[in-house]
């Protein structure tokens, strides 16, 4: 009994990476979260600078029907955070969030893109003497192609997106400057 099961595992499977495919589903999707920032408190120097990147691709080809469709997404973050001064506090907070999302079905045509951002900081200065700044950029780009015999389609898009804030001045006094952009495109 278990020696005919396996024969006919075996030859189910067999049978099974001989048949082409007859659909074809992609989907995929990702998400760049950044946190960055710099604090002086008193006299000093600092920096900090964070980069992200994101790269998703597929490719697929359906057999009887001679389709075969590519996706991809290529996308980057960049936060960058200074602050330079004397007898005060200067302060740099950034935080951002990219996404991308992708869907393809070629035998019924369906081809759907989602990509966007989200960029927040604050840069502080009370007190003392000097500056502090924040600059954030968010670049993404999304391609769909479908090929058939019959002809082709092309969905292609892209954002970007910077944001920059800075503070400074002479001796005493406090500003603070909030920033925030929101981004986002999508099509099918």
């Amino acid at each position: 009994m278990f020696k005919g099961f396996a024969v006919s595992v075996a030859l189910l499977l067999l049978m099974a990476a001989a048949t082409p495919a007859l659909a074809l589903f992609q989907t995929q999707g990702g998400a760049l979260l950044g946190t960055n920032g710099v604090t002086v408190l008193g006299d000093g120097a600092a920096g900090n600078i964070s980069a992200l990147t994101m790269d998703l691709s597929q490719l697929g080809t359906i057999a009887p029907t001679h389709t075969t469709a590519y996706q991809g997404t290529t996308a980057a973050l960049l936060q960058s955070a200074g602050a330079v001064g004397m007898v005060g506090l200067f302060n740099v907070d950034q935080n951002a969030i990219g996404w991308a999302g992708q869907t393809q079905i070629p035998a019924v045509g369906y081809q759907d893109q989602d990509l966007g951002a989200v960029l927040t900081q604050d840069v502080t200065k009370i007190g003392g003497q000097g500056s502090a700044l924040g600059l954030q950029t968010f670049l993404g780009v999304q391609t769909q192609l479908t090929f058939t015999p019959w002809g082709g389609s092309a969905n292609v898009q892209g954002i970007g997106v910077s944001l920059y804030d800075a503070v400074g001045g002479g001796p005493g006094g406090g500003m603070q400057v909030a920033g925030g952009a929101n981004f986002s495109a999508g099509q099918y």
